[in-house]
C-alpha cells in the first residue's frame, strides 16, 4: 500500500466518550444540520491562549475538511486534516503554529452521513501551561489479562523503530500493540527475549487511529520480553503516534474455565463473535429452561451496547432501558426480565467498540439465571 497524500486520506476519528479529554478545556460549540455545508464555530474562552485543539462529534456522523483557525490578532491557520468522525468520536491533536494563541472562531466545511437532527460539534483546547504532547501516554487503556510493557512515540514518516520493555522479570506469553493518536501501517515486527532469542511473526498490521492488533502467541512456555522493532509508516504528515505494548501474561494465570462451568447457577444460553465496529447484531439463546434474569460477558474486546432488546418464547418483546460498556472479560450486572420466569429466545443489540479498527473478533457470550 503506498502512503497516502495529506489532504485526501481521511483520518478516522479515534472512538471515546466525548467530551472530557485530560488537560482540554471546552472552548465552543455549534450544533450543524445534516447535509453538505459550511460553518463556522465563535470561541467563548476568547481570553485564554492556546498552542493545539482538537474537535468532537456527538449525535451524528460527519466528514470535516476546510477547516481554518482565526486567531486574535487576524492571522489564520489551515491544518492539512480531513477528519471522519463517527458518533462519540473525536479527531487527533492538532498543533497550532507558533506561541501559544488567542482563538477567534474556526470555520470548516463538511458533510453528514445522516439526513436529519442536528450534530454538535465542539472544540477544546489545550493551554501552554499543561504536560504536552504526552496527553494521554501516561493513561493506557487496560485490557484484562495484559499488562502495559511499553510506550513509543513515533514520527509520521516511514521508519523502523524499537519499544524497550521496563517490566524486564515479568514472563509473558504474547503480546498485543496499540496505536492512538494517527494512523500506521506496521511491519516486520520482531520479539526479543531475555536469552536473546527472537521471533517474528507473519503479520502485517494496519492501524486505525486508537486501534489494536490481533493478539500474537508466542512459540513455547512463557518469555521475558526485551524488546520489540518493528518497520512503519504512516498516513498524515505531522504530529506524532503513539505505539503501546502489552505483554499477556503467562506464569500464574489461571486457564479461563469453559462458558458453561464459569458461573455457578447461571445457564450459558449462548455466544457470538463480533467484529471491532459499530453494528447490530442478534444472539440466539439455546437454553430451554425458563429464568428469571440475565447477564452479558465481552471476552478479547471493549465494548459499549445499547439498545438491548430481549424476545421471549411467546413472541414476547421487553426492551432493556440501559446503556453497558464492558472493559476486555468483563460482565454486566444481573438484569431482571419482567414477570416471574420466562423463556428467552433471542437477544437483540447495537454495540460498539471503545477502540477503532483492529484485527480479530469479540466473543460475547449471554448467561441465564434458572427461576
Amino acid at each position: 500500500m503506498g502512503l497516502a497524500s495529506h489532504t485526501s486520506q481521511p483520518l478516522e476519528a479515534q472512538m471515546m466518550m466525548a467530551p472530557k479529554f485530560p488537560n482540554y478545556e471546552l472552548i465552543g460549540s455549534k450544533k450543524v444540520d445534516f447535509g453538505a455545508d459550511k460553518d463556522t464555530i465563535e470561541v467563548t474562552a476568547k481570553e485564554g491562549r492556546f498552542n493545539s485543539i482538537m474537535l468532537s462529534v456527538d449525535d451524528g456522523e460527519l466528514v470535516m475538511h476546510d477547516i481554518k483557525i482565526e486567531f486574535g490578532n487576524g492571522e489564520s491557520f489551515s491544518p492539512e486534516v480531513r477528519a471522519e468522525f463517527q458518533e462519540g468520536s473525536r479527531s487527533r491533536q492538532i498543533d497550532l503554529p507558533g506561541e501559544a494563541r488567542i482563538i477567534k472562531e474556526i470555520t470548516f466545511k463538511y458533510r453528514s452521513k445522516l439526513k436529519r437532527g442536528k450534530a454538535t460539534v465542539e472544540v477544546y483546547g489545550k493551554g501552554p501551561g499543561t504536560s504536552g504532547s504526552n496527553d494521554f501516554e501516561d493513561k493506557p487503556l487496560q485490557y484484562k489479562g495484559f499488562e502495559h510493557l511499553g510506550t513509543r512515540r513515533v514520527d509520521f514518516l516511514a521508519d523502523k523503530d524499537t519499544i524497550d520493555v521496563g517490566a524486564k522479570d515479568g514472563r509473558f506469553t504474547g503480546a498485543l500493540i496499540t496505536c492512538e493518536d494517527g494512523e500506521v501501517e506496521m511491519w516486520d515486527i520482531k520479539f526479543t527475549f531475555g536469552n536473546d532469542e527472537t521471533w517474528s511473526p507473519e503479520a502485517r498490521a494496519e492501524f486505525k487511529e486508537g486501534s489494536r492488533s490481533r493478539n500474537f502467541d508466542f512459540p513455547g512456555d512463557a518469555r521475558v520480553i526485551k524488546n520489540v522493532t518493528f518497520k512503519y509508516k504512516s498516513r498524515i504528515r505531522e504530529g506524532k503516534a503513539t505505539i503501546r505494548l502489552y505483554g499477556k501474561q503467562g506464569s500464574g494465570q489461571p486457564t479461563p474455565k469453559e462458558p458453561k462451568d464459569r458461573f455457578p447457577g447461571w445457564e450459558h444460553l449462548g455466544s457470538r463473535k463480533v467484529d471491532f465496529i459499530a453494528d447490530k447484531d442478534t444472539l440466539n439463546c439455546e437454553g430451554e429452561g425458563f429464568f428469571s434474569s440475565f447477564r452479558i460477558e465481552v471476552e478479547e474486546g471493549n465494548l459499549e451496547m445499547w439498545d438491548i432488546e430481549v424476545t421471549f418464547a411467546n413472541g414476547d418483546k421487553h426492551d432493556v432501558k440501559t446503556r453497558l460498556e464492558f472493559d476486555e472479560n468483563t460482565r454486566s450486572r444481573d438484569i431482571d426480565l419482567p414477570g416471574k420466569s420466562r423463556r428467552i429466545q433471542k437477544i437483540v443489540f447495537k454495540y460498539k467498540s471503545k477502540i477503532k479498527g483492529g484485527e480479530g473478533r469479540a466473543t460475547i457470550n449471554v448467561y441465564g439465571k434458572k427461576a
